[in-house]
């Protein structure tokens, strides 16, 4: 955090401050703005280039992120708000058009799968016309714990929790935690059932029937 408010003033510290501790901050800062301004310059940068420049993608990542692990791989075209406050762990996979606006911090865990045009949305605009007019605006945390697969179209809004191993389906919209292990759809997203051992296809198996090696 430290590194991200070195070069702010006192006010702009302040309002950053307030902004990743989910208090009420000024959106229109211009700090606030330039850190966006840094960001949309990296996330550009990414977006155009090719797959086989897997070490230029990786220094990109490292400089947009908070924090990114071993093996991520994220399809053009991504777009987030400043890229500081997010946290991606090892072996994720975000697909097409993803956008993350990670005024509040966005932690994803290890081996999620994010689908194509995924929303993770921590900020809201102020309800007041008058605030929301000044700029108010407030951001509240996302966690998507390891091994949560988004589908498509999926939007994910500031206060959540998704619980490790949690399938959330195409086109949902989660409002509010859900409980690891289990399907949820739905707008607002509903949890529809726990995963079990019954929704086994008996591939890993297979795999290993064949001397194929499969990920522990």
């Amino acid at each position: 955090m430290m590194a991200d408010t070195a070069d702010m003033t006192e006010i702009g510290r302040g309002e950053w401050m307030r902004m990743v501790n989910g208090e009420v901050y000024e959106d229109t800062n211009p700090e606030i703005e330039r850190k966006r301004a840094q960001a949309k310059r990296l996330f550009t940068e990414y977006n155009r280039t090719d797959y086989e420049e897997v070490q230029h993608r990786r220094e990109l990542m490292e400089k947009l992120f908070a924090s990114v692990g071993e093996d991520v791989f994220i399809e053009p075209n991504f777009r987030c708000e400043v890229g500081r406050n997010i946290t991606i762990g090892s072996h994720a996979y975000i697909n097409f058009d993803c956008v993350m606006l990670d005024n509040g911090p966005i932690t994803i865990g290890d081996y999620v799968w994010i689908a194509p045009m995924v929303g993770l949305f921590t900020v809201n605009h102020a309800l007041d016309f008058e605030e929301r007019k000044a700029g108010a605006c407030q951001a509240k945390p996302i966690v998507i714990g390891d091994g949560v697969w988004l589908g498509g179209h999926v939007t994910v809004l500031g206060g959540v929790t998704i619980g490790e191993g949690a399938v959330i389906g195409a086109g949902a919209v989660v409002t509010h935690d859900i409980p690891p292990h289990t399907i949820a759809a739905g707008n607002p997203a509903r949890v529809l059932r726990e995963i079990t051992e019954a929704d086994r296809t008996g591939y890993i198996e297979r795999l290993r029937a064949r001397g194929a090696a499969v990920k522990a």
